[in-house]
């Protein structure tokens, strides 16, 4: 029960935290979580891990509270052949095929 309640109110003080900031890069994280989520299929630490950068950094680009770095944009294009057009303006039409069909069909 103790943990049940303990994860119920990290999960409102979390909440609370990322629902008052301004977040200007949601085009962007919008596509980093859909990639990490739908395509990778793995959770953000070891996506982080991947391409060589601290979970933390990776959660704010996420959460679209900060901007994508151009060395966190360079390191997922050397990983997993993501563009930089795609990753910072959404323009598909750079992404591989399978990958630009997948992008057009998500829900």
């Amino acid at each position: 029960m103790k943990s049940a309640l303990r994860h119920d109110l990290k999960q409102k003080k979390l909440a609370s935290m990322t629902s008052n900031k301004p977040r200007p890069f949601m085009d962007i994280a919008e596509r980093l979580k859909w990639h990490r989520e739908t395509i990778v299929g793995k959770i953000q630490q070891d996506y982080a891990e991947s391409i060589g950068v601290k979970r933390s950094a990776y959660s704010l680009w996420e959460a679209g509270t900060q901007r994508l770095s151009l060395d966190g944009a360079l390191a997922i294009r050397k990983k997993y052949d993501l563009s930089l057009d795609f990753l910072y303006e959404g323009n598909d039409a750079a992404l591989p095929m399978t990958l630009r069909n997948a992008w057009r069909d998500k829900p």
